[in-house]
C-alpha cells in the first residue's frame, strides 16, 4: 500500500519535538521509564500545565494526569474534547487537567501515585513493564467491575496488555502499528520482499543517503526493529507460543531476526554511523531532513511527520518478507487508562473514562489528535489526512486477517525487556552475537516465568 501525505499540516511550525514511544510511551530512555523515582510534586507541577477548559464545571474535581502532545495545535485539541467537552455532558465535575511532558510523566508517576493528592486517572503505558510495576506497587484500583457496570468493548489482544495477574486495571486508549515510513523522492516503490528492500538500501547508497535513519542511543529503539523482524519470522502463533506457552527465544528463527536487524544491516552500512550514539530525535531529523530514505518507527509519528516534512511526499509500509515469510505487522497498545488506588474520586473518574470510550468522542479524538482508538467505533466519514487513513486501513485489514504481530516490549516484563535493550546494542556494536543474544533472552525469559512475571 502506497499513501502519500497530504499537503495539508495541522500546524503552521517545524522543528516541533516528535513523539517518541518505548513501546508505548514517549520521549525517554528506556532506562530512565524504568527508574520511576521522581523529581517529587514540586517539580511536576513546574513542568505541568493545567488545562481547565473555556467554562466552569460542577462542584466535583477529576484530577486526570496525561502527556502533554509534541505540539500546541494538539494541546489545544486535547483540552477541547478531554476538559470542555466533557465538563459540558458532564456538569457535576470540573476536571482539572494536568499535562507534563512524556520524560517528566514517566520518572514522577510513582511519587504522584504515592502522595497524598494523587490524579484520580490517568495515562500511562501499558504492559507488565509499565504499568505492571504500578500494580505490583499496589498502586492501582482494579477496572473489573466498571468493564461490566459501562459495558465496554476493548478488544480482547489489547485488553490482555492492562490485565495483571488476571485483573484489569486499565482501559488502552491507543493502538500503535511498527511500520518503515520512506521519502517517495527517493524510494519510488514499497518494498514486498528483504532483497527488494536491499536493492533499495543500495540504491541509495549510490545517491549518497542513508537508507535507514536509526539510532538507538536510548536502547529501546531496537527494540521496535527486533519486534517487526521477530514477527515475519515467528507469526502470531509462533510469538504466542513463547509469549503464553513452551515456545522459546533461542531459535532460530528469533536469531536470524537478530542477525539480519543488528549484524546485517549494520555491516552492508544501513544504518548512520555511530548508530548507538544517535538518539531517537536525531534519526528522526536525518529523515526529516532528507538525507535518509526510510525511517523505521510507529505510527505514533504521524503527526510529527504531517507537521514537519514539507518537501516531500511520504509513504509506508510493514516490514516486508524475510526469505518468505509471511507479513505479520508488528502492533500493540500505547498507553491505556488507570484509576489510582487512592484516587480521592474514583467514581469521577471512570465517569471519564467511559465519556472518552463513547462513539463520538472516538470520533473527535481519531480526528483531530490522529490516535487510533482500542476499541470499535463507527470510521465512517472520518476526516483524517492521507497518511493516517492508509495506517486505519492497514491495521483493520491486519486486524481482521489476525495477521498482526507484536511489539514485544509492551508484553514483556522489565527483567527481559532490560536483557532485550542491552543485548541489541552489543549486537550492533560486534561484541555479541545473535546467538548469544538469542540464548541471553530465553535465560531471561525463563527467570522472568519462574518469578511469576509472564506476558501480559
Amino acid at each position: 500500500m502506497v499513501l502519500h501525505i497530504s499537503r495539508e499540516t495541522l500546524g503552521k511550525g517545524k522543528g516541533v519535538k516528535e513523539e517518541r514511544m518505548p513501546g508505548m510511551t514517549r520521549g525517554v530512555s528506556r532506562k530512565e521509564f524504568l527508574k520511576l523515582g521522581g523529581a517529587g510534586l514540586a517539580g511536576a507541577a513546574l513542568l505541568g500545565t493545567v488545562g481547565c477548559g473555556g467554562g466552569q464545571g460542577g462542584g466535583e474535581v477529576v484530577r486526570y494526569l496525561t502527556e502533554t502532545p509534541e505540539t500546541t495545535t494538539l494541546e489545544r485539541a486535547a483540552i477541547e474534547i478531554q476538559v470542555n467537552r466533557f465538563q459540558e455532558q458532564n456538569p457535576k465535575y470540573t476536571l482539572e487537567r494536568e499535562s507534563i511532558a512524556p520524560d517528566d510523566l514517566l520518572t514522577v508517576i510513582k511519587t504522584r501515585l504515592q502522595s497524598g493528592q494523587p490524579p484520580d486517572v490517568f495515562n500511562y503505558g501499558t504492559g507488565p513493564g509499565f504499568a505492571g510495576v504500578l500494580e505490583d506497587a499496589g498502586l492501582l484500583r482494579p477496572l473489573e467491575k466498571s468493564y461490566k457496570e459501562n459495558g465496554w468493548e476493548i478488544y480482547d489482544w489489547a485488553k490482555q496488555q492492562v490485565t495483571y495477574d488476571g485483573t484489569v486495571y486499565g482501559v488502552p486508549d491507543l493502538l500503535q502499528e511498527i511500520i518503515v515510513y520512506y521519502n517517495k523522492d527517493l524510494v519510488p516503490e514499497a518494498p514486498k520482499t528483504v532483497d527488494e528492500l536491499r536493492e533499495i538500501a543500495k540504491d541509495l547508497e549510490g545517491q549518497g543517503k542513508i537508507p535507514f535513519a536509526f539510532g538507538d542511543s536510548e536502547q529501546w529503539p531496537a527494540g521496535h526493529l527486533f519486534s517487526m523482524g521477530a514477527s515475519n519470522l515467528l507469526g502470531k502463533e509462533g510469538l504466542d507460543d513463547i509469549l503464553n506457552g513452551d515456545g522459546r527465544w533461542d531459535v532460530p528463527e528469533v536469531e536470524k531476526a537478530i542477525d539480519l536487524m543488528f549484524r546485517d544491516f549494520v555491516e552492508s552500512g544501513y544504518y548512520p554511523e555511530g548508530v548507538n550514539a544517535i538518539t531517537y530525535d536525531d534519526a528522526n531529523s536525518l529523515f526529516y531532513a532528507g538525507k535518509a530514505g526510510m525511517l523505521p518507527t510507529g505510527t505514533w509519528l504521524i503527526s510529527s511527520i504531517l507537521e514537519t516534512v514539507q518537501d516531500f511526499e511520504v509513504g509506508f509500509f510493514p516490514f516486508p518478507s524475510i526469505d518468505g515469510s509471511d507479513i505479520a505487522p508488528a502492533a500493540g497498545t500505547g498507553t491505556g487508562l488507570f484509576v489510582a488506588k487512592d484516587a480521592k474520586n474514583p467514581e469521577g473518574a471512570i465517569t471519564f473514562i467511559d465519556y472518552l470510550l463513547q462513539d463520538e468522542t472516538a470520533r473527535m479524538l481519531t480526528e483531530e489528535l490522529l490516535v487510533i482508538p482500542a476499541h470499535p467505533f463507527d470510521q465512517e466519514g472520518l476526516d483524517v489526512p492521507g497518511l493516517f487513513r492508509g495506517v486505519l486501513e492497514e491495521m483493520s485489514k491486519a486486524t481482521q486477517a489476525g495477521a498482526l504481530g507484536y511489539n514485544i516490549d509492551v508484553l514483556t516484563p522489565q527483567s527481559f525487556n532490560e536483557v532485550m535493550w542491552t543485548g541489541f546494542q552489543e549486537v550492533l556494536n560486534g561484541t555479541r552475537s545473535p546467538g548469544e543474544q538469542a540464548g541471553a533472552l530465553q535465560d531471561a525469559w525463563a527467570k522472568a516465568k519462574k518469578q511469576g512475571k509472564p506476558a501480559a
